[in-house]
């Protein structure tokens, strides 16, 4: 087992903040229809490495939420065209998105389905609000009202990777200010309620054991 990005200082590992939209929630079933790339890394800004349409090879669907149809799609490249683009992209990040435990499920089938074993640390930005005492778990819009982010929530993948981008940035000095200065500190923490005691020995396992 190694050690992955357990021993890394957070603010000095790039973060790649991803963002898909999908036709439905189950992947296999429901495939990714857009994907956008948000990379942070350390001393910089937010800024959108890679922004996609993708044809899922299938019927569209859920064209109500994100407004994408099938005639959008009919000429963009299907995931394992791009593949190798988004390992560029997020080479050496951690992974976060704002509910990662839907993007990273898609992300994980979408790379298995294309050939490419891929399963990176990776952490969920819609958890840290409550795990370092900054509010309860909400949605992206709220959460960016709250820390003074210009963002309306659009099911767009750019706008949305953006926003979470953005906001993993407000959560930095928070990090300072409670000496949360590596990952594992971050897994460790012990200020969560019950609910997010199972969410911090999760993600204390994805940060420790990834390679």
């Amino acid at each position: 087992m190694t050690t992955g990005i357990a021993t890394r200082r957070i603010e000095e590992t790039p973060v790649a903040v991803i963002d898909f939209e999908t036709t439905g929630l189950t992947p296999g079933y429901d495939r990714v229809v857009e994907v956008s790339v948000v990379r942070i890394d350390p001393g910089e800004r937010p800024r959108l490495v890679f922004d996609t349409l993708v044809n899922p090879a299938r019927p569209m669907a859920a064209t109500e939420i994100h407004g994408i149809s099938d005639a959008d799609v009919a000429r963009a490249p299907r995931f394992q065209d791009i593949a190798g683009e988004i390992l560029a992209a997020t080479k050496g990040c951690a992974i976060a998105s704002y509910n990662v435990y839907f993007d990273i499920k898609f992300l994980t089938f979408e790379m298995s389905n294309a050939g490419v074993a891929h399963d990176p640390p990776h952490f969920c930005l819609m958890y840290l609000r409550p795990m370092l005492g900054l509010g309860s778990r909400c949605k992206l819009q709220v959460a960016c009202q709250q820390h003074g982010i210009d963002y309306q929530a659009s099911h767009v993948a750019a706008n949305d990777a953006m926003a979470a981008g953005q906001l993993f940035c407000r959560y930095l000095p928070e990090f300072r200010r409670q000496n949360v200065a590596t990952y594992s500190d971050l897994a460790r923490s012990e200020e969560h309620t019950s609910e997010l005691q199972s969410h911090s020995d999760l993600v204390c396992r994805l940060l420790l054991e990834k390679k």
